[in-house]
């Protein structure tokens, strides 16, 4: 019989992130051979410290902080299965029928803008703009459920983990990615939502835990953190991201579904292994202006094979946009990209998005992107 290996995680209270409620049920379902044991330490950093010391094997900590505190004598290679990363509108009414100048209060500012694209009828807050908010993000969210409940907000944006924490009976909606649903508003996640990773010393057998890691959620989340280390900081709120492997087969049925045969092409396009099992990288990045009126998105699909080269194309791709969008039109004179453009402000112009006179005016300025 083989004997099982003993590993303690150092896991800090819950702070509302969804780490500790992931982390509690991979030890209470931990596989046979590991035995995961559960240290609970106040605080991160008091965790990372007793970690670099020998004190514990693990410390688990959301995706988001890791990038933020990488740390060159720590590791973090161990990535658990992705939560769903979008987030919830907490209210009775769904996004489209929410009344007029109704007030919804938001969490970060891609959602601002991405609720002023869907729309820009509502009047769209941050809770420290409405109120005097708690500082604490699990005493915030039982704030803005009592502002709702007593009809003084018709709704509030929160993460699905923050969700989890009140009375079951409170309705939700998912602001999703939409996919395959053209003819809804779809709601691209901020980087990194949703993963928890492990971090251990150098010396850790990553082997052991090759039973729980998801090795698909290990590459979509170190394409994730190389697309931020290439955009600048200043813009890290307020960019949607997404990268997922998924199933080729998936991906073509999406464009299909909603007539996308521009998609299908690019897809379909070069393949070498045109099996429809063959994973796929899937990478959504987009960023909006303050009012929602004008995205700058890339929407791309590569083998795991060329998801480096893949990656570096998007990102040149999606900052030549965000380039043009800045310029005049008549200052335009980049071929397809400019024939794209044009395309673009037709568009706008019969939705009504933007008018004829402001045809000729930057679609991006410096405040968007402060």
């Amino acid at each position: 019989m083989e004997l099982e290996e003993r590993f303690e995680i150092l896991v800090i209270p819950n702070i509302g992130d969804g780490v500790h409620q992931q982390i509690t049920k991979l030890i209470s379902n931990s596989p046979e051979g590991l035995n995961l044991v559960e240290k609970e330490i106040p605080h991160i950093e008091t965790a990372i410290s007793l970690l670099k010391q020998g004190h514990g094997d693990i410390v688990a900590v959301s995706g988001r902080w890791w990038f933020e505190n990488k740390d060159p004598d720590l590791i973090a290679n161990l990535v658990l299965p992705r939560r769903e990363p979008t987030r919830v509108l907490v209210g009775e009414n769904k996004p489209e029928y929410i009344p007029k100048k109704g007030i919804i209060i938001v969490d970060c500012e891609l959602v601002r803008r991405q609720f002023n694209r869907f729309r820009s009828d509502l009047k769209i807050m941050m809770a420290e703009e409405f109120g005097d908010a708690p500082s604490d993000e699990i005493e915030k969210v039982f704030w803005l459920e009592k502002l709702r409940d007593n009809g003084e907000i018709d709704g509030y944006v929160t993460t699905r983990s923050l969700y989890s924490m009140l009375d079951s009976k409170v309705r939700r909606h998912t602001l999703g990615l939409q996919k395959g649903n053209e003819e809804r508003s779809r709601f691209i996640p901020l980087p990194l939502e949703g993963y928890t990773v492990l971090v251990t010393r150098m010396d850790f057998p990553s082997s052991k835990f090759a039973p729980v890691i998801d090795v698909g959620a290990s590459l979509s989340f170190r394409l994730e953190m190389t697309v931020l280390d290439n955009i600048p900081e200043n813009l890290h709120n307020k960019i949607g991201l997404f990268v997922e492997q998924r199933k080729l087969g998936a991906l073509l049925r999406e464009a299909n579904k909603i007539g996308d045969d521009f998609a299908l092409k690019e897809i379909s396009l070069n393949q070498k292994d045109f099996s429809e099992n063959k994973n796929r990288i899937e990478l959504l990045l987009e960023l909006l202006n303050k009012d929602g009126t004008v995205t700058a998105s890339v929407d791309r699909v590569f083998s795991v094979e060329e998801s480096h080269s893949g990656l570096v194309t998007a990102l040149k791709d999606w900052t030549q946009i965000i380039g043009i969008l800045m310029e005049s039109p008549d200052q335009e004179k980049r071929g397809r990209i400019k024939e794209i453009m044009n395309q673009y402000i037709e568009t706008m112009i019969q939705e009504n998005r933007i008018s004829e006179e402001n045809v000729n005016n930057p679609k991006l300025n410096n405040e968007d992107l402060e």
